[in-house]
């Protein structure tokens, strides 16, 4: 992991992420340490998409309930995305990232 690389925290539980918005530094790698709180069999991930929500930008493989990852994604141009899991879809699954 490159020194001075932002990671961003990130709980999964009860099917829902626990922040709605996360940052990071425009134009620099940074990481979402993603801590799965659900049961194991429940998997989640943080797909990084473009604001609509729909075209995937930065996918990751899923991680299983109980366990924790660590997803580094490549630097993006400043603006706003959807963080999501691609698993479960839903609004409690759903948050904004603000790349400045």
């Amino acid at each position: 992991r490159p020194s001075g690389e932002q990671t961003l925290e990130l709980t999964a539980s009860q099917i829902a992420f626990d922040k709605k918005e996360l940052s990071a530094p425009a134009g620099k790698p940074f990481a979402i340490k993603l801590k799965n709180s659900d049961p194991a069999g429940v998997a989640h991930d943080v797909e990084i998409r473009q604001s609509d929500g729909k075209t995937v930008l930065q996918h990751k493989p899923s991680v299983d309930g109980g366990k924790e990852a660590v997803y580094d994604y490549t630097a993006l141009q400043p603006g706003t995305y959807t963080f999501i899991c691609s698993i479960h879809p839903i609004p409690g699954m759903t948050g904004t990232l603000t790349v400045k």
